[in-house]
């Protein structure tokens, strides 16, 4: 039984949110699960990494673009926020696909998926626009991501993010 224990005090530790309040806009969220990386190649780990940024303002119905980086690779994906938080489900869907811009990119058949924040007690939180800066949740996680760019990536697949919970662990200046 003291195992057990131990092993719940683990779980509980690498779930506890970052011990620093950060404004959204500045919070780094990275894989809790990395070994969930479908896009790494066998003994390599990708550094996978989710920001938030704001948009300018004539895209007022949007409050952020999330952008969702592998670093190793220097690749990265931009997302609009379709549905403001607090309405329902968020749901973002691609702007600009991995490595730029391309001819013939549809956005109708590229990847999208759900938005969840979630606070320390793993209840669902929704940070909201209009409160000005505010505060990253301590978790937040794109259910499907992983598994609509393996569908949808053709092209050897380098660029498959973790499915799970992806946990704040900075916060940029």
């Amino acid at each position: 039984m003291p195992r057990l224990a131990g092993l719940a005090v683990l779980i509980l530790a690498a779930l506890a949110p970052a011990a620093f309040a950060c404004p959204l806009e500045k919070a780094v969220y990275t894989p809790l699960d990395a070994d969930d990386d479908w896009g790494a190649e066998a003994g390599v780990a990708n550094a996978w990494e989710i920001t938030h940024v704001h948009p300018a303002p004539a895209d007022a119905d949007r409050p952020w673009i999330i952008r969702l980086a592998e670093n190793r690779q220097k690749l990265a994906a931009d997302f609009a926020v379709a549905d403001p938080p607090g309405f329902s489900a968020v749901h973002v869907y691609m702007l600009v696909p991995p490595g730029g811009a391309r001819k013939g990119f549809d956005a109708a058949k590229a990847p999208s998926a759900s938005l969840y924040y979630f606070g320390d007690n793993l209840k669902r939180v929704d940070p909201r626009p209009d409160d000005g800066a505010p505060a990253a949740p301590p978790l937040m996680q794109l259910p499907g991501l992983s598994k609509a760019f393996w569908d949808w990536k053709r092209d050897g697949r380098r660029f498959v993010p973790p499915d799970g919970l992806w946990k704040v662990t900075a916060c940029r200046d």
